[in-house]
């Protein structure tokens, strides 16, 4: 597993307060000071305009009061400087300052004027007579909602389909949660400074981020050394070598051996994607405990799986004991029938020590479970928003405005390994804690969830721990949707990423 101290910075995820703590000493033990570090923040976001919009084009630069202004005024001056037709917009123009201040972004306002350069009111800002703006207004330190004229500015932007290069975070998002209490900048670029912050790459923060770039300023050696990450970014490149190359002499029993229990009248389908997903990913063998009137349709489906109608316990007993890994809850519904298979898979693998993987209605029944504070150390909980507020006893937008502590309450209740699903998915499990950079807006539509189900429980199947599984599982799931929906995002089935996800295992696409 990939462990936190060995990953790159870009890897690495921090809190606001880490990087905001951090970075002064992480300068100070490079013998750089705080006004040497702003300026070489301008330059590096200067560097990124450059590459996207050449002079002599406008460029509206939007500047706050805070470091983030600052920021701003040095981006203008050397804008400026360079040839670009430059105005800048302030919340508060021609303030006086003092030439005295020891503030750093005050220092900067100064140098601007000091270049010729004017102020403008952000009211007085129309976007759609430049190239390019960029968006200086609030940085990292903002957690509520913009409000008056930052608020109005941004509206503009937006309605606008301004072309806005966020620096270090876009004004109005939460770079801490990911949420947007207000409204919040839409930049085709976000230009992350010393270290990323977590809240920019999950949940509503994939709205407005656009491309996110890092750019550690040279301190970024530094600040790792004294600030422990604590979330680590996952992509397809590091889980490439997770799976093994299979020896010339396996047979099916090496590779396990997957039972997934669902599917009710009117859901076969979601014990049928569950069941492919599982097969496609290496699975062995995979059987199928269903409802009795479905148990035709869903043996028609796969001819390669095996199909049991559970009417008893009787039933579904021997099918548990044959399998190293239960996945339980695609199509299971919330009948007495349901309630009835969910208790029986419940003692079986909290009794045995097996691995279990629950997702859709299993976490629905697990919701109202009597059992739910012992479910065992190897269970696997896959929940969206909506069954993580369900879990939680709380209301799905709730868990949305703040995704880490949503997850983090999860995992203090129940001691599993849990992927929490969205935009930019979380992961909690014994090694640590992930953000998974992998998904698309294609994957909007149903069936997404029983695919992952059978995707995470296959590569448990295949001898992968379970801490391990939840998190390539994720990654590989959701990089075989960006791959389907590059043939069109409104459209895409979950069975399309079925090919995709076993060329992702083998290795024979990133």
């Amino acid at each position: 597993m990939t462990a936190i101290d060995n990953v790159s910075l870009a890897q690495r995820v921090y809190t606001v307060e880490q990087v905001q703590k951090g970075e002064k000493p992480a300068a100070e033990a490079c013998s750089i000071s705080m006004m040497q570090l702003m300026s070489a923040a301008g330059a590096a976001v200067f560097k990124h305009l450059q590459q996207d919009v050449k002079a002599p084009a406008k460029m509206a630069v939007c500047c706050g009061e805070g470091n983030n202004g600052g920021d701003g005024y040095i981006i203008a001056r050397l804008a400026q400087e360079a040839g670009y037709q430059v105005d800048v917009f302030a919340l508060s123009p021609n303030k006086t300052i003092s030439s005295k201040t020891d503030n750093n972004a005050e220092r900067a306002r100064l140098a601007w004027r000091d270049s010729g350069g004017q102020e403008k009111a952000v009211n007085d800002c129309e976007p759609q007579r430049y190239d390019i703006v960029v968006d200086a207004l609030f940085g990292v330190g903002l957690n509520r909602a913009l409000e008056g004229a930052a608020a109005a500015l941004v509206h503009t932007l937006n309605e606008a389909s301004a072309k806005v290069l966020a620096v270090d975070v876009p004004s109005g998002l939460n770079a801490d949660t990911g949420s947007v209490p207000g409204v919040a900048a839409h930049a085709y670029k976000t230009v992350c400074l010393v270290a990323h912050k977590r809240g920019l790459l999950t949940g509503k923060a994939k709205n407005h981020v656009g491309q996110l770039v890092l750019e550690d300023l040279g301190i970024g050696d530094a600040f790792a050394k004294q600030s422990k990450a604590t979330y680590v970014r996952v992509t397809t490149e590091h889980i490439q070598n997770w799976l093994p190359r299979r020896q010339p002499c396996e047979h099916k029993g090496d590779n396990g051996h997957v039972l997934i229990v669902g599917g009710q009248p009117g859901m076969s389908g979601a014990v049928v994607l569950a069941m492919q997903a599982a097969l496609r990913c290496g699975a062995g063998k995979v059987s199928v405990a269903c409802h009795p009137e479905v148990q035709a349709m869903v043996a028609a489906a796969q001819p390669e799986a095996m199909v049991r109608a559970v009417s008893s316990q009787k039933d579904l007993q021997a099918m548990m004991e044959l399998a190293n890994v239960i996945a339980l809850g695609p199509g299971l519904g919330q009948s007495e029938w349901s309630r009835e298979v969910f208790s029986w898979v419940a003692d079986h693998c909290i009794n045995t020590n097996k691995a279990w993987v629950i997702d859709a209605d299993g976490l629905n029944i697990l919701a109202a479970h009597e059992q739910k504070e012992r479910l065992g150390s190897r269970v696997i909980l896959t929940p969206h928003p909506g069954e993580a507020a369900r879990l939680l006893n709380i209301d799905s937008n709730k868990v949305e405005s703040d995704r880490f502590s949503a997850l983090n309450a999860l995992r203090d209740n129940y001691e599993a390994q849990i992927l929490l699903k969205g935009a930019g998915s979380l992961v909690t499990s014994d090694a640590g804690q992930f953000i998974l950079d992998a998904g698309s807006p294609a994957m909007a539509s149903g069936g997404m969830g029983d695919l992952l189900t059978g995707l995470v429980s296959g590569l448990v199947a295949q001898g992968m721990p379970e801490a391990e599984a939840v998190v390539a599982a994720g990654i590989w799931h959701g990089r075989a949707g960006e791959l389907a929906g590059n043939e069109g995002e409104r459209g895409t089935l979950a069975s399309d990423l079925l090919p995709y996800i076993r060329q992702l295992v083998n290795g024979k696409i990133t």
